[in-house]
């Protein structure tokens, strides 16, 4: 029997795996901290498992759930030296057999793997844009704040319960824990908008290759853009990167303006479902690992 014929079985991931879910993230070229794996894989115990062959993890995937209303299908991950021989797509079935009470399933995907996906039933809703930027910079020059957001201001303990039940809304599922986890990570990325009644609130984390700003939600393209630019001139320096809608033009060429750059897409797929919530309130999503 060949390494590759060799059998490989599925187990659940603990927060002992961390080290492998991070070398596994790694390999891949992807964003993720420790500190992500570890809120990943103690907030949704059972969730995600474990690709094993002859003793060593070579593959990973599992599942954020909010409540039973949504589940986000993430870290499909495989080794290199593995890949391409159905690995990835027995843990997308090991995942999905994990998540039958949820309503609705979710995962945004890469061009690669689209075709995977919709042949286990996952139909495209929306494409999304990564985009990066390095820091608060503008055609060479920094990218000066707008000076009519006063209202802006750092999220605090006493501004979360109104954000979340905004957010409730807007995302359509409970995500207090991820954006309370958040708030706690990376405060200086995390701003609201108040002025009396909320305009709009940002959250962001720093990876392991740059920081990430979103979600972002505003009540247009202008409050959104005032609120990446607080936040990245709240913490400057370093690459910053946003996963916005890939329809609104106006918004990436406000984006553009700020520095950005398109590095790739992603498509997001629902099976068996719509997408929740209101998304033409969301400018730009946590991530595709939390959806």
């Amino acid at each position: 029997m060949t390494r590759d014929a060799e059998p490989v079985a599925l187990r659940v991931m603990t927060p002992d795996d961390v080290p492998d879910g991070l070398r596994l993230s790694a390999a891949a070229g992807w964003n993720q901290t420790g500190e992500d794996w570890r809120f990943l894989l103690e907030g949704n115990p059972g969730r995600f498992v474990a690709a094993v062959r002859d003793g060593r993890v070579i593959g990973s995937g599992g599942a954020v759930c909010y409540g039973s209303a949504l589940a986000w299908v993430c870290m499909i991950l495989v080794d290199p030296e593995a890949r391409g021989h159905g690995i990835g797509t027995q843990i997308v079935l090991g995942v999905l057999d994990r998540l039958t009470d949820l309503s609705a399933v979710g995962l945004d995907a890469t061009p690669h793997g689209q075709g995977v996906y919709a042949r286990l039933g996952f139909v495209e809703t929306s494409r999304l844009l990564r985009v990066e930027a390095a820091g608060p910079v503008a055609n060479g020059r920094p990218a000066p704040p707008r000076t009519d957001v006063a209202s802006i201001r750092a999220i605090d303990a006493r501004d979360l319960d109104r954000i979340l039940e905004v957010d409730r809304q807007v995302f359509g599922a409970d995500r207090a824990d991820l954006l309370r986890w958040a708030a706690r990570q990376a405060p200086a990325l995390c701003r609201i908008d108040d002025a009396g009644a909320i305009v709009g609130y940002c959250f962001g984390r720093r990876g392991s290759r740059s920081r990430q700003i979103g979600p972002v939600v505003a009540r247009d393209a202008a409050a959104a853009r005032a609120l990446v630019s607080a936040a990245m001139h709240a913490e400057p320096g370093g690459r910053v990167v946003l996963d916005v809608p890939a329809e609104r033009t106006d918004w990436r060429a406000m984006l553009e303006a700020m520095g950005f750059a398109v590095q790739r897409p992603l498509i997001r797929m629902f099976r068996a479902s719509r997408p929740p919530g209101h998304p033409s309130r969301q400018w730009a999503i946590f991530g595709p690992e939390f959806g």
